[in-house]
C-alpha cells in the first residue's frame, strides 16, 4: 500500500521539478496560464492593462468642443458635444473644478430654465419639454432649483435638449448664468 501511495507523490514530484529545470525562454504555448506555471500570469497581465489606459484617456480630451471660464472662480465649463438629430440638438457642458478646493455651482433657482438657451441666426432656442411638461435637462428640485457641489479636481457634466437650428447652420452659442455666452461651438449631424 505504500509503494501506491509513493507513485503519485513521485509523479507529482517529477512535474514540479520538471517544469523548474527549464532555463529557455518558455514558448508560445508554455507561456499560458496553468497550473503549473502561476508566475506567467502576473507578469503578463500588467503589460495589456498599461498598454490600453492610454488611448481610453485620449479621446476624452478631444472630444472638448469649447473651453470657457466660468463666473465661478477655479471651474471651466467644458461643451463636449452640440449634435443635431432628427429635429433635436443635444448639449452637453462639463464643469470642472481645477481649484484646491470645494466649489458650489448654482445652476438654476426658481425653474428658470429660460436662462439657459441657443441662439443661431438671430433666434434663440429654447429647453424643450417632453409630453408630460418636464423640461429636458437635468431636474430641478422641488424649489425649483439646481446646485451642484465640486470637491477639488471633481466635475459635473449638465445638458439640455434644444430644437434643432436648421441643418445650414454650422454653429451656435449656448447661454447660461454661470458663464459668458459660449460662442462658436461647432454642430456635428448624427
Amino acid at each position: 500500500m505504500t509503494s501506491c501511495r509513493a507513485v503519485p507523490f513521485l509523479i507529482f514530484l517529477i512535474s514540479v521539478l520538471g517544469g523548474c529545470s527549464k532555463e529557455s525562454a518558455p514558448s508560445a504555448q508554455e507561456s499560458a496560464p496553468s497550473a503549473q506555471t502561476p508566475a506567467a500570469a502576473p507578469s503578463t497581465a500588467p503589460t495589456p492593462v498599461a498598454a490600453a489606459a492610454p488611448p481610453a484617456a485620449a479621446p476624452a480630451a478631444s472630444a472638448v468642443l469649447k473651453t470657457e471660464d466660468t463666473n465661478i472662480d477655479g471651474v471651466t465649463a467644458e461643451v463636449t458635444e452640440c449634435t443635431r438629430k432628427d429635429g433635436v440638438l443635444s448639449v452637453k457642458v462639463r464643469f470642472r473644478n481645477t481649484s484646491g478646493g470645494a466649489k458650489k455651482v448654482d445652476f438654476f433657482a426658481g425653474h428658470d430654465y429660460e436662462k439657459y438657451y441657443v441662439s443661431a441666426a438671430s433666434k434663440k432656442y429654447f429647453i424643450l419639454k417632453d409630453t408630460e411638461g418636464a423640461y429636458l435637462t437635468p431636474a430641478a428640485s422641488s424649489f425649483g432649483g439646481l446646485s451642484v457641489n465640486l470637491q477639488a479636481g471633481g466635475q459635473y457634466t449638465w445638458w439640455a435638449k434644444y430644437p434643432a437650428p436648421p441643418a445650414d447652420i454650422k454653429a451656435v452659442t449656448l447661454y447660461t448664468q454661470v458663464a459668458a455666452p459660449l460662442e462658436d461651438i461647432p454642430v456635428s449631424d448624427k
